[in-house]
């Protein structure tokens, strides 16, 4: 009895694990596919003698198939099993005709589509290659086509994935050939995994992108939702093994939703653990819960053990990272028993790890020493030293928290004897700063500064994609060795050091740092050569870094001998502890030289483009000063930068990270609400007048100092710092204030075209307030012209903004005809402003206003937007990828809302806003923080544009005087019935401010407006404080 038995040399069958997409391929289920199998059978058997073997082998292959279609899967895989072991007893029969041969490849490609889903891919590939040949043999191309994708998918499942790009290529020609859709969908996924699983490069990663769009885009076309959901689950995937996370969310959540619309509920773990490993890096522990929760539930459905315990081992981890260890213990130990039960050693590892650090946090020393031991026997043995090196940073961190410093640092410099990760840097660094070896921590600290900014990530290899970077970034986080933290621990040390042009440095660095996590643009720290930035290592820094790599050598020697046990162990041993007190002897002395060498090693500091952009904004205003705070977990440091090249730096002790975030948010609650009492209002922001300020108000004051620009940091981003308050005036009563997103993104000098325009008279005819007359124009002159965009109406779920329209006509003149105007240009409203009204309109103009509803929101860039008069939200990342800016010199957001601040938020969100701006090439943003009174925004607007316009060639307005003269007027009672202001959409009264009044003379007859005789309607900060200026100010 030939059965479909007959021609599987191999088989045996195992747990169904994953139903994949090749079984719509083929035309129908595996039970349906069994079911035609078992058919084909009877037809054979009614052709050739039956033996008493051959009815047992055919019973329990009927007995199988019931079972799969019960989804009885254990049982089924013994029926198939012993029904095999009989059949391997009978031999094979002899192919003797033409039709015997047909017969036995439709035999095979129904063994292969029951098969393909089961776990012994070896099998299926045996399979594959059998119907590929006979196909061949026969010519028959479909059957051709169906063998290589799943042979394709069989490789992938072994690791095999040179063999499955050879295959899914194959597959994709001949698909394309055969005009097949469906089958060219499934063969690009096929592809697109493959390549994934090779890659190791950016441009090796574009290959796995570029196949996957091409079988999603396909499968588009044909409505194929199974191979759409893979397609989008893979580019996920790769988004996430490059670090882009953002679009790893976007693809990962698009697919999911793929699944859920169209009822597909079994593969859905792919997308899910990839959210949670993005999760994981970003500390969204709760997220990471929830997603690995999901996908375990799938895993399970689809009988996936190994991915299972991976994923309850990442599970165990956001566990631990929330304190909840019980829980964190259980699933470590149950992954554990899992990777166990199937054999997955690195599995293994990883939830050994986990048990070390719970028992670590429990205080048992002794038995987390054994358990991470453990874990890195197995990473040696799997000769993988990214993950042995990994389990040295975890064992010199129980070390350190059981107060043992000496075997920690022995800890970190095995690791670092294996790769020079920056978790090892910057933990051996931490070690050193306890120790008060504060020169030697510094120079570790600054190797692991230049190791981030080189961005070269700790890939675990053999594990899932979700989980090879993912799993050492969470324990780094965990250990508290995020980059940010780091970067600061290094600025505090330099200012305690008194090194304060490298703490600059690093400060910018740490900005970029910020600004690179919360966009994913992976180049924000480059230099103009376009080479990641990189701290200068002084000569004195060079002899601990010298005495440390003759510890790396022996480290070598050392761990080759315990690898394989030499007899000289004992004796390596032994010169280890020799050679490391040496080191500590040395490092000590140079300790000393690097404090009498202050000034000689400094002179080998390179001052960065980032440090030497500081200073040129500094420069280019007279009587200006930029500071820096550096916040702390327990003080605060304040630097600042001023003309001639001058750094210094004050300590400001008694204020924690945590305080300044809860006042910080109190102010900001005040500010946002314009009935709360101004005279707390202006408490709460002497409060941090005092830790912001103060500490330099003597400098300020010696130096004449008149323009202050900011690099806030943390929860003082979301300050607008002209509300500080000194006890008698507010800040802006005293300076012009701008902000800095980076020094690094600021442009001191504006480009030719603007130059040419900056401080020109204007172009227009003015009217005669008192005879209604028009000034006549001045020939051949060149003037700014002003891109403007609003949505008054409510759309899209968002309230009105009536005033929008009399705001954009009184700063837009359409024409010479226009009385209102104050420059010329374009205005589109509502329905009008559109992506493509913005983008193809932004050449020809130098001021774009935009007055919609826009959102900043903590977390990812691609959740804040602008609202578009269409309704649609405009993503902030699409400005700096669609949008050319570099024409324009102010980009004004009238309409914008930011977080208020609190407890674990760093306003990254806010330096966003200018930073997708600046980088597409404005030289300056003005943006609110919250939405303001739809009046008082109007009045501010026309004041603002109206300061700008006042310019001469000879004496240009700057962006941060034009921006406080409005903010003034208003405090000072700016508004429409004030004489001194111009009624909206009306002409200017006589005794408004004429042109020919330079903006000294301005700022000298603005009055004082903070005392209690102020009555003005807008005097509250509410009105008139929450526009901030981003960029130089000039």
């Amino acid at each position: 009895m030939p059965s479909p038995l007959k021609y599987l040399s191999f088989a045996v069958a195992t747990l169904i694990l994953t139903f994949i997409s090749e079984r719509s391929l083929i035309g129908a289920t595996v039970n349906n596919v069994a079911y035609r199998s078992l058919a084909l059978s009877e037809q054979t058997n009614s052709r050739l003698p039956v033996q008493a073997s051959d009815l047992e082998a055919e019973r329990l292959f009927r007995e199988g198939v019931e079972q799969l279609d019960r989804e009885q899967r254990l049982e089924a895989r013994q029926s198939f099993e012993q029904a095999l072991d009989i059949e391997r007893k009978l031999g094979e029969p002899e192919i003797e005709d033409e039709a015997g041969r047909i017969q036995a490849i439709e035999e095979l490609r129904s063994w292969v589509a029951i098969y393909t889903p089961l776990k012994d891919a070896n099998d299926t590939v045996e399979f594959s290659k059998t119907t590929l040949a006979l196909a061949r043999e026969q010519k028959d191309r479909d059957k051709e086509l169906e063998a290589l994708i799943t042979l394709g998918d069989a490789y992938i499942s072994l690791g095999e994935y040179e063999q499955a790009v050879e295959s899914a290529r194959a597959s994709v020609t001949l698909a394309q050939e055969l005009q097949n859709l469906q089958a060219k969908a499934s063969a690009f996924i096929t592809l697109a995994s493959a390549y994934e699983s090779l890659a190791s490069s950016k441009s090796e990663y574009q290959k796995a992108t570029k196949a996957a769009i091409s079988g999603l885009t396909t499968a588009w076309k044909i409505k194929d939702h199974f191979s759409e959901m893979k397609a989008l689950a893979i580019l996920s995937s790769v988004y996430s093994s490059i670090s882009e996370e953002q679009n790893a969310i976007i693809f990962a959540k698009q697919a999911l939703k793929v699944a859920k619309v169209n009822n597909i509920s079994n593969p859905l773990a792919p997308p899910l653990l990839t959210l949670a490993g993005v999760y994981l890096k970003e500390q969204n522990y709760k997220n990471v819960i929830a997603s690995t929760e999901k996908g375990i539930i799938s895993l399970q459905d689809l009988q996936q053990p190994e991915t299972e315990g991976a994923a309850s081992v990442m599970q165990s981890l956001a566990y631990f990272a929330t304190e909840n260890y019980q829980q964190s213990l259980d699933l470590a130990e149950r992954g554990l028993a899992i990777a166990q039960d199937v054999e997955s050693p690195l599995v293994e590892a990883l939830a050994l790890i986990v048990l070390s650090l719970n028992y670590s946090e429990g205080r048992d020393l002794e038995k987390a020493l054994e358990l991470i031991n453990e874990s890195r026997n197995i990473a040696k043995e799997k000769d993988n030293p990214e993950l042995e090196a990994l389990t040295l940073e975890v064992r010199a961190e129980i070390y350190r928290n059981a107060q043992q410093k000496e075997s920690a640092i022995a800890s970190y410099q095995e690791a670092l004897s294996i790769t020079d990760s920056f978790s090892a840097l910057a933990g051996i660094a931490r070690l050193y700063q306890e120790s008060n070896l504060l020169a030697t921590a510094i120079t570790y600290y600054k190797q692991a500064v230049n190791k981030n900014e080189a961005q070269e990530r700790r890939v675990i290899p053999g594990l899932p994609s979700w989980l090879e970077e993912s799993f050492g970034q969470g324990i780094q986080n965990i250990n508290g060795l995020q980059s940010t933290e780091v970067y600061r621990s290094l600025t505090s040390l330099l200012l305690l050091e008194n090194r304060r042009l490298e703490a600059q440095q690093v400060l910018e660095l740490l900005k970029g740092q910020e600004l690179r996590e919360y966009t994913g643009d992976p180049e924000v720290n480059f230099t103009e050569s376009g080479e990641p930035a990189t701290l200068t290592i002084t000569p004195t820094e060079e002899q601990i870094i010298r005495g440390y790599g003759s510890l790396i050598s022996f480290g070598y020697q050392l761990n080759e001998c315990q690898q394989n046990r030499c007899p000289q162990l004992e004796e390596l041993l032994e010169q280890r502890e020799s050679l490391t007190k040496q080191y500590y002897q040395a490092i000590g002395r140079l300790e000393t030289v690097i404090q009498d060498n202050k000034e000689t090693d400094e002179a080998f500091v390179d001052p960065s483009q980032f440090a030497l952009k500081a200073q040129s904004i500094v420069e280019a205003q007279p009587n200006t000063v930029l500071i820096y705070p550096l916040v702390m977990e327990d003080k605060l440091w304040l630097l600042w930068a001023s003309k001639g090249g001058i750094l210094k730096s004050v300590e400001v002790s008694g204020v924690s990270q945590a305080e300044l975030e809860v006042t910080a948010l109190r102010f900001r609650q005040l500010l946002q609400n314009r009935l709360s009492n101004l005279e707390e209002v202006q408490a709460t922001g002497k409060q941090l007048y005092d830790w912001l300020v103060k500490p330099l108000e003597q400098e300020l004051q010696a130096n004449n100092i008149k323009n202050l620009v900011f690099s806030l940091d943390r929860s003082a981003r979301y300050i607008p710092m002209a509300t500080l308050f000194d006890g008698e005036k507010y800040l802006i009563e005293t300076y012009s204030i701008s902000t800095l997103v980076s020094a690094n993104l600021t442009k001191t000098q504006l480009p030719i075209q603007e130059q040419k325009l900056a401080g020109r008279p204007f172009n227009f005819q003015r009217v005669n307030a008192s005879a209604g007359e028009r000034i006549p124009a001045i020939p051949d002159q060149q003037e700014m012209r002003l891109l403007a965009m609003g949505v008054s109406e409510a759309v899209g779920g968002f309230q009105a903004l009536p005033s929008v329209i009399d705001e954009l006509d009184v700063i837009v003149r359409r024409d010479s005809l226009d009385p209102k105007g104050i420059y010329p240009g374009q205005e589109f409203l509502n329905q009008d402003f559109n992506f493509f009204t913005l983008r193809d309109n932004l050449l020809n103009h130098e001021l774009l206003h935009i007055a919609t509803h826009s959102e900043f929101v903590p977390g990812r860039a691609n959740q804040s937007y602008l609202l578009l008069g269409t309704g649609e939200k405009l993503a902030i990342p699409t400005i700096k990828t669609w949008l050319d800016l570099r024409n324009i010199n102010t980009v004004v957001l009238s309409a914008c809302e930011t977080a208020l601040g609190g407890p674990g938020l760093d306003g990254r969100e806010i330096a966003a806003i200018g930073y997708y701006f600046l980088k597409s090439g404005a030289s300056n943003v003005v943006a609110s923080l919250w939405n303001v009174d739809d009046q008082s925004t109007r009045i501010l607007m026309e004041q603002f544009y109206e300061n700008l316009s006042k310019g001469t060639p000879d004496s240009p307005v700057m962006k941060a005087k034009a921006l406080r003269q409005a903010q003034l007027r208003l405090l000072n009672g700016g508004n429409p019935t004030d004489p001194g202001l111009s009624r909206l959409g009306q002409a200017p009264r006589v005794n408004a401010p004429q042109r020919s009044q330079s903006a000294e003379q301005e700022e000298e007859n603005l009055p004082p407006t903070s005392n209690t005789s102020n009555r003005s309607p807008f005097r509250h900060p509410y009105y008139w404080s929450p526009f901030i200026l981003m960029g130089s100010g000039m």
